[in-house]
């Protein structure tokens, strides 16, 4: 799967940057139901809420998407100045006495 990270990446961000443009368009007055009265503005108000809860939600899952792209990277560089582990390292033979 590592060869095909690069183009994980490009459609994640495509993705990502199709979501953020969904979520923070303008609404035009073409957009909008003419309504009037107190079931006008609870719509509205649920409506409202519904796009708040959706931005919270893009934004954390645009958290969770670069934590994520970043991974390998982050755990090389934490665990680089460990003797054992390299970042070209494939395989690791560990000798147990006793085991076969």
């Amino acid at each position: 799967m590592e060869d095909y990270r690069p183009i994980f990446m490009v459609v994640t961000f495509a993705f990502l940057g199709l979501a953020f443009y969904f979520a923070y368009r303008p609404r035009g007055a073409a957009n909008c139901k003419g309504g009037t009265g107190s079931s006008a503005v609870s719509q509205n108000r649920s409506r409202s809420k519904i796009m708040t809860l959706n931005k919270v939600m893009l934004w954390a899952v645009t958290v969770i998407a670069v934590v994520f792209l970043s991974f390998p990277q982050t755990v090389t560089n934490l665990f680089a100045s460990n003797d054992g582990f390299t970042a070209d390292m494939d395989r690791t033979v560990i000798s147990i006495e006793g085991m076969t």
